[in-house]
């Protein structure tokens, strides 16, 4: 008898681990049948090893200036050329990488975070309660999104930080009123009725029965936000509104323009590099729809 508990603690581990790896290869099964998607994602995971990678990959610090003569082609020993300013844009372009990684995954997520909470109560007690965050919403929705960003980085400051908490402001009405539709058709099944008869409250019912079952719309749509924050970054940074301490494909391409007739591949690398990062993330996006897509799941 007293083998019983680890052994039955040893299986239990066991036939979690085995569902783990089931839903996974089920995932990949589904999810490879697109293959742009698959592309996307590959193309997702070389940049994202890219910008880990910067340290070891690069020979220049990315912002300073006269580590070579200005506009230099792109040569061996500097593989993008350099700017106006000597700066190596290679070294640049690798380490915008993480700025807009970081910037898109942080924005997407606090984000959704607001909307996952602002969708999830609008959906689940509806009434005023309904009526006033959808309202609210709407507001977000009418005003255009970048030029609200640009009001808030202009007036809080163009820091790394603020640019983050600029983007997620203007992002979360989309994942609100997403989740919202979700809640409404889900509140009325059987399994949340019965969990309501058993006692739950309302906090549990929300996050621990509706949520679970709701969340795969968000999924597919944090992927868009992820892109749609690095674009709008790019957009800041590129009208001037970025943070000039660090990086970015949109300082990079601001600095490009008054020269595009002298060093065309200022403007070049960068921008292959931002097109390259939205566009995996869009295919990325379409792959998980197609997954969670009822509709267009293995039966």
């Amino acid at each position: 008898m007293a083998r019983e508990g680890p052994v039955s603690l040893g299986a239990h581990e066991a036939t979690k681990k085995n569902s783990v790896i089931l839903r996974m290869s089920r995932f990949w099964r589904q999810y490879r049948k697109n293959r742009a998607a698959v592309v996307g994602l590959f193309l997702l995971v070389g940049v994202c090893a890219v910008g880990l990678a910067a340290p070891i990959i690069t020979w220049h610090p990315p912002l300073k200036s006269a580590v070579g003569g200005a506009f230099v082609p792109p040569t061996m020993g500097y593989p993008f050329g350099t700017d106006d300013l000597g700066r190596d844009i290679y070294s640049n372009v690798i380490y915008g990488a993480r700025t807009s990684l970081m910037i898109g995954l942080l924005a997407a997520g606090i984000s959704a975070l607001i909307g996952i909470f602002v969708g999830a109560t609008s959906g689940y007690y509806g009434g005023k309660i309904d009526d006033l965050l959808m309202r609210t919403c709407e507001v977000f929705l009418v005003l255009p999104t970048f030029l609200l960003a640009l009001i808030i980085v202009a007036v809080f400051g163009a820091s790394i930080n603020n640019i983050i908490f600029a983007i997620a402001i203007v992002s979360w009405p989309r994942t609100a009123r997403l989740l919202r539709a979700e809640y409404l058709t889900i509140k009325e099944r059987e399994f949340v009725e019965a969990a309501t008869v058993l006692g739950s409250r309302p906090m549990d019912l929300m996050f621990s029965e509706i949520l679970p079952n709701a969340i795969f719309p968000v999924i597919v749509n944090a992927s868009l936000e992820v892109a749609t924050a690095i674009l709008t970054e790019a957009g800041l940074s590129f009208l001037g509104a970025g943070d000039p301490s660090v990086p970015s494909w949109g300082l990079m391409l601001n600095n490009a323009q008054n020269y595009l007739r002298v060093a065309w591949w200022m403007a070049a690398f960068p921008g292959i590099m931002l097109f390259a990062t939205c566009l995996s993330l869009n295919l990325v996006g379409d792959g998980l729809n197609d997954y969670f897509n009822p509709r267009l799941k293995e039966r």
